[in-house]
């Protein structure tokens, strides 16, 4: 490696030249390789850098990342191999370059670069900054915002109508796109009760009951027993951890596997933060979490993800649920951001010690 520089060479599946596409650095990619958390600050000790970018082609060329400092002065050490996806996009490719770092980075300004076929092909400038000290949460119940009886969450949800070329949508019935692409509707969240499966909560969307949520508060987190959607009912052995006590890392790992599935096809979450999250009422320090949901025939393949932003003492602010065919396509994109939250009355759920199958 040479000093201050990190070239990383590899062959991949692209075609003959085109015009240069946005290069984007974020936290991770979701099921069809849109950016996680798309950022131009990442903390020092993030542990590894992510760069997506949409080529025109699905042929071979030479692709090359490199990432150097501009400002930012003092030792640091970024691993030699990086890990590389790639699907099809329309008549192009999407990639997602991982760059994993050994140790803090100093802090800085910082380019990242990417040739093809040594020509330059984008770049995205961006900060390495100090490292937040992790958030002082007296409960996991703050990590759900709240779970007492009639707490309510109201969002404006979106999705394209036209996700990938071809394939039109609607939401809720919903077929006029806005000049941007985007169907549009509003949805709401309450917290009906407290029973012993744990707290359900109605998701009523364009004015219809939507989903059924039972949420529990342990001691590892939030996790949630049994979903009823569409009908159809599903019950979680284990319940699945969707939301994990922050620990003192900038990020965290674990995998969830009901008894009646091999563990192999379970869900893989990924947990950052503290970060900046967007609120209804400006920037507040919180969490993104990532649950990537395996394909049901093929356990390498990632067929689904839903990327949430969490502020302690309010909860989820955003959601974004992606649907993809597996290495392949969008299928379904839905975004909900929230607008207000209500607080309810009477007690907050107890908190329980979890048991779970999972290995963190």
């Amino acid at each position: 490696m040479r000093p201050a520089l990190l070239a990383t060479l590899f062959m991949i599946l692209l075609g003959d030249s085109v015009h240069a596409q946005n290069v984007q650095i974020a936290l991770d990619g979701a099921a069809d390789l849109s950016p996680v958390y798309p950022t131009s600050k990442i903390p020092a000790n993030a542990g590894q850098i992510v760069v997506l970018f949409t080529y025109g082609d699905q042929q071979h060329h030479f692709v090359e990342t490199n990432i150097t400092p501009i400002t930012a002065v003092g030792k640091f050490t970024i691993n030699r191999e990086a890990q590389t996806q790639v699907i099809a996009f329309g008549t192009g490719s999407r990639f997602l370059i991982r760059h994993s770092f050994i140790g803090d980075l100093p802090v800085g300004r910082w380019r990242l670069t990417v040739t093809i076929d040594n020509k330059p092909f984008g770049s995205q400038e961006f900060d390495v900054v100090p490292a937040a000290a992790p958030l002082k949460v007296s409960s996991a119940i703050d990590l759900a915002g709240s779970l007492t009886k009639g707490t309510e969450w109201t969002s404006e949800v979106r999705a394209p109508f036209e996700p990938r070329p071809g394939l039109k949508m609607d939401l809720d019935g919903i077929t006029k796109a806005d000049p941007q692409g985007w169907l549009r509707t509003t949805a709401v969240r309450k917290v009906v009760a407290l029973e012993p499966e744990g707290a359900p909560a109605d998701m009523y969307r364009s004015g219809k009951l939507n989903t059924s949520v039972w949420t529990i508060v342990t001691d590892k987190g939030i996790a949630v027993t049994k979903v009823i959607t569409g009908g159809e009912e599903a019950t979680f052995q284990p319940p699945e951890l969707m939301i994990a006590w922050p620990v003192s890392e900038f990020h965290t790992s674990w995998r969830w596997h009901d008894n009646r599935q091999k563990p192999e096809f379970g869900d893989r979450f990924e947990m950052w933060g503290p970060l900046p999250i967007k609120t209804p009422n400006g920037e507040a320090p919180g969490y993104v979490v990532l649950q990537n949901m395996t394909d049901e025939s093929n356990s390498t393949l990632i067929a689904g993800s839903t990327e949430t932003h969490i502020v302690p003492g309010t909860g989820s602010v955003y959601v974004a649920f992606v649907q993809s065919i597996p290495q392949y396509q969008t299928a379904m994109r839905i975004e909900s951001r929230l607008t207000s939250m209500k607080h309810g009355s009477g007690p907050e759920p107890e908190i329980r010690k979890y048991m779970d199958s999972s290995s963190k």
